[in-house]
Parts: structure tokens; C-alpha cells; sequence
């Protein structure tokens, strides 16, 4: 489950897999720079969407929406599963599931992907936008292109894989909040683990981050609460689809 890796990754810290983003039912929203937690203003003029989002919240499961002006995807230029470059575009018109994890995982990355196969299957049967799956590599070094390939080929190869140049994969990863730590093996200092939060990012089709997915994860929640957000959202976002 683990792989040679060069000293001067051992260990490191790199901001990659735990989105703070408090309880919106309490109508409180972690900052994004991580500095503490702000209350959506009680006047619905100053924050028009405050009792939009305490409804949708009340009504969801196990996942936290967020404010339009919460977080967006910054630009970012990494590499697809065919080596090809991908950039913040593949979230353009379409909503997204995004997992933050690695191939090497040995229990939460394969059961999430797991479980958002068998999203993609109840959600045939649901009216709302199908949405696409992207799976982004926080252990590039390891995970090149091939090896994402055969990996996500197992779940649904029209899943979305995404890895690249370590430095590129930690500036994207830190702009959208998300913490990971490389830690080497006690066993063999020339192995490594890698600790990852198990949550997932709601992306809209204008490359919003719009809700946090908590772990632990089903098929019934996500796509409970997938459905309950689009459809409160309206008709206005998933009409760009």
C-alpha cells in the first residue's frame, strides 16, 4: 500500500482534504482562510441568501451548503488520465462531485468511490442534472496518469481522475480549503501514509463550491441531499447544463 518516495517529502504537510464549513442550520459559515467562523448577517438584505439556506439545511441529511460567494475554483492546470492537460474548465456547465484521495488508499477512497457508483445508478431514475464524478490525486508521485486510469476504470471509467506536478496539485487543493499530511512509515522511513478527510465538495455549474459532502458517505444521503439542493437552488443554475 505504500511506495518509495524521495526524502524531502518525508513528512510533509500540504493543504489538502478538510473543508471547514460550519453548520449552516445554525446559519454560521467557517471562513475560508481557516482564521474562524462568521454568521451569515441576520438582515436577509445584507445576505439575501441566509433563509435559503437554512430551509435547504434543514432538510439535508449529511452535507453543509454554502453561500454563493463561499469558495470558487481557481484556475489551475493539471493532467487527466490520458496525460492530456485539464483545467478548471471540466467544471464549467455542470455540476460535480469532487473526492480528494489517492489510489494507494486502503479503505476510504475505494468504498467513496464505491458508493458514488451507485450514486450514478440511483440517480438515473431521479429528474435532476446527472452529476460528474472527479476524483483528484493528493499523491501524484505515485498516481500518474496509468495508474488513475486503471484505478477509476474499476468504479466507472467516465469518472473524471486528475493528478499532476506535486506543487500544482497543492496550489489547487489549498484553494479550496483542503489539508492533507504525508507522514513517513515508522516501520520503513523510505515508505510513506497519507491522512486525508473523507468529505467531498458540491460544485455548480459556474464553478461555486455550493455544499460539503460528510463522510460518512452512502448512496441514499448523497443523493437525498444532492436532489434536495438542486432542487431548491431552482431551475436557474441547472438550466446552463
Amino acid at each position: 500500500m505504500t511506495a518509495p518516495v524521495s526524502r524531502r517529502f518525508i513528512p510533509i504537510i500540504l493543504a489538502v482534504c478538510c473543508v471547514a464549513a460550519g453548520a449552516v442550520a445554525s446559519v454560521y459559515i467557517n471562513k475560508p482562510d481557516g482564521s474562524g467562523s462568521v454568521a451569515i448577517p441576520d438582515d436577509p438584505l445584507n445576505h439575501p441568501e441566509r433563509d435559503q439556506l437554512a430551509a435547504i439545511q434543514a432538510d439535508l441529511l449529511n452535507s453543509s451548503v454554502l453561500p454563493t460567494d463561499f469558495r470558487a475554483v481557481p484556475e489551475f492546470s493539471l493532467l487527466d488520465v490520458d496525460g492530456a492537460p485539464i483545467d478548471q474548465s471540466v467544471f464549467s456547465g455542470k455540476w460535480s462531485v469532487v473526492f480528494f484521495g489517492f489510489t494507494h488508499c486502503p479503505d476510504v477512497c475505494p468504498i467513496t468511490l464505491t458508493v458514488m457508483k451507485d450514486v450514478v445508478k440511483q440517480l438515473e431514475s431521479v429528474d435532476v442534472p446527472q452529476p460528474q464524478t472527479v476524483f483528484v490525486s493528493v499523491d501524484p508521485n505515485r498516481d500518474t496518469p496509468e495508474v488513475m486510469k486503471r484505478y477509476i476504470g474499476y468504479f466507472n471509467p467516465e469518472f473524471v481522475g486528475v493528478t499532476g506536478e506535486l506543487n500544482e496539485v497543492h496550489k489547487f487543493t489549498k484553494s479550496l480549503g483542503i489539508v492533507t499530511a504525508f507522514t513517513a512509515r515508522d516501520d520503513d522511513p523510505t515508505q510513506y501514509d497519507v491522512d486525508h478527510t473523507a468529505s467531498m465538495l458540491l460544485i455548480d455549474p459556474e464553478q461555486r463550491v455550493r455544499a460539503k459532502l460528510s463522510a460518512p458517505h452512502t448512496a441514499d444521503s448523497i443523493v437525498s441531499d444532492y436532489t434536495t439542493i438542486l432542487k431548491a437552488l431552482g431551475t436557474t443554475q441547472a438550466a446552463s447544463l
